[in-house]
């Protein structure tokens, strides 16, 4: 089960549309967040040893047509990416560690980007190969969709990935997406709050 501890450090005044509260704000809730088990944390500029050892690993990239990244740098460029989301929106994906011991077991969270032509949130969770069959995933999506549906009401959830992997599908379902066949490209998609435009 999912604590959340951000309870009475949202400042309902600081909204700045009346549906989106402000990037100041969102990093209040999101820069770090406890569940049972783990710490969810905004990355740091020193996390690319980590982000290299994810997302350069053949075995978390089976389904990324993409490959794993080649070398650091390329892990070090998308983190830069990632840190430029967080200082313009107040949130993004989260490095995930075990509560009481700092080792980075992947990263996971929500990223706001254009799909579709419509503003969204990416779910998005890839951890060590270690770190599988524990349930990690899993907490790290229900915790991003809680509070992006909380917090960032306005903007669907969604997960895309490939038909192959079982883990990932489960992950989306267990989070409280909806498999949409009508919004698949390559990959299929899942969704929450996702609604026909006019």
């Amino acid at each position: 089960m999912t604590k959340d501890d951000t309870q009475g450090r949202y400042p309902p005044a600081d909204m700045t549309d009346g549906s989106t509260f402000a990037p100041a704000s969102l990093r209040a809730v999101f820069a770090e967040v406890r569940t049972d088990r783990l710490i969810l944390r905004q990355p740091r500029s020193d996390d690319g040893p980590a982000m290299f050892a994810v997302h350069g690993d053949p075995a978390t990239n089976r389904y990324n047509p993409a490959g794993p990244d080649p070398d650091r740098a390329a892990s070090e460029e998308t983190l830069r990416r990632w840190l430029r989301q967080w200082e313009d929106g107040g949130y993004g994906y989260w490095a995930v560690t075990p509560l009481g011991d700092g080792t980075v077991l992947g990263f996971g969270g929500i990223m706001r980007l254009t799909w579709r032509d419509r503003d969204v949130l990416n779910l998005y969770y890839r951890l060590t190969p270690g770190a599988w069959g524990r349930g990690y995933a899993t907490e790290v999506a229900r915790t991003a969709v809680g509070l992006a549906r909380k917090y960032v009401p306005s903007l669907p959830v969604i997960a895309r990935t490939r038909p192959a992997n079982i883990a990932s599908i489960q992950t989306a379902e267990r989070a409280g997406l909806v498999r949409r066949p009508d919004l698949d490209t390559e990959h299929i998609v899942f969704a929450l709050g996702w609604t026909p435009t006019r």
